[in-house]
């Protein structure tokens, strides 16, 4: 019975390879009728390198059109609602016009502290945080080096981009408690939170960042955020007087940037003075194409301006008082809501 059983198994194996063997004859034959261009065209194929296929840098997946996990940007498929491959903030921040930024160059206002909380908050940000960051960074007012403002641009944005987001929070969550409106003070601290986070994405679309820089990042959030808080909950106008005053040493800041970069001789000329800037911040302030980085440190210097103003703006008014800055908002989206329509029909 086992014999037999051994038989057919035999039986069945020398079957499959005959048919194999039938198989690969006809290949062989096919691949003998060939013409001489066939055969060359098969030789380019065996011979041909594997294609290296890019990988996405947004869902990390690789492959040619076709593949699912392609990022549209990388495929050559064209968008389904005709939209173009380049990544737009969905907030509109403050388009600045050359004539803006050279007027807010002439001039840095700042303000005089009044009230005692006031003179508390002037104390903390001019005196102690100012010549504090100063001497921990290493930077030199008269002639810095590119590593020290690198380092510090890096951690005063990562540092600026946490106001806003707190008192929005603040007063959403007070709206929402008391069944109150907010009288549009939200929007306004929101943008200022998202153009500060834009300039910290440009400064690392620019520089690297070490790990050091990045632990110092997460540790000053946990210390800023709290005291931010928890300043807000005991005197919202102490808080954006404190901004104010801190957005006066980063319009500062920017100003001695743009002057020390175009000023020749110095360690900044020499790093920066060719330095192209960064496609992000061309497309977000809508900048020309062959923009430099100088150029970059003057929108950063107007829009540090800008929420100088706000702040100290807000610092001075109730908590119920309308929000002045709500029409400047609409004009900055019907700004660049024309742009962008003559772009497109530029483009067309």
């Amino acid at each position: 019975m086992h014999t037999l059983r051994r038989l057919s198994c035999v039986s069945r194996h020398v079957s499959s390879l005959r048919r194999f063997s039938t198989c690969v004859s006809a290949r062989f034959r096919t691949l003998s009728n060939l013409q001489p261009a066939g055969l060359a065209q098969l030789g380019r194929f065996f011979s041909s390198k594997p294609k290296v296929e890019e990988k996405c840098n947004v869902t990390g997946g690789s492959g040619d059109e076709g593949v699912p996990n392609t990022h549209f940007r990388l495929s050559r498929i064209e968008h389904p609602l005709k939209l173009p491959k380049v990544w737009k903030n969905p907030t509109q921040n403050h388009i600045w016009e050359e004539e803006e930024i050279e007027k807010l160059m002439k001039s840095l206002p700042t303000h005089t502290p009044v009230t005692m909380s006031d003179k508390i908050m002037h104390f903390l940000v001019k005196k102690v945080l100012y010549n504090g960051f100063n001497w921990i960074t290493g930077f030199n007012k008269e002639n810095p080096s590119r590593r020290s403002c690198e380092w510090r641009l890096i951690i005063l944005e990562s540092v600026a981009g946490c106001p806003g987001m707190v008192a929005a929070g603040m007063r959403h969550f007070r709206s929402l408690r008391t069944l109150q409106r907010d009288y549009g003070w939200i929007h306004t601290l929101l943008e200022e939170a998202e153009n500060e986070r834009m300039h910290l994405i440009v400064c690392m679309k620019t520089f690297d960042v070490g790990i050091g820089t990045r632990i110092a990042v997460m540790l000053g959030q946990y210390v800023v955020v709290s005291f931010l808080a928890i300043t807000y909950i005991i005197n919202p106008k102490s808080l954006h007087r404190f901004v104010g005053y801190l957005e006066e040493t980063a319009s500062q800041t920017y100003f001695d940037l743009v002057k020390i970069t175009n000023t020749p001789g110095t360690y900044l000329n020499r790093d920066w003075g060719d330095l192209k800037a960064p496609a992000v911040a061309k497309n977000y302030w809508r900048m020309k194409d062959d923009a430099m980085w100088v150029d970059v440190l003057k929108n950063l210097f107007a829009d540090e301006t800008n929420h100088r103003d706000v702040n100290h703006t807000f610092a001075g008014m109730k908590n119920d008082d309308p929000n002045p800055f709500v029409e400047k908002h609409l004009k900055d989206a019907y700004k660049a809501w024309q742009l962008e329509s003559k772009d497109r029909t530029n483009s067309k």
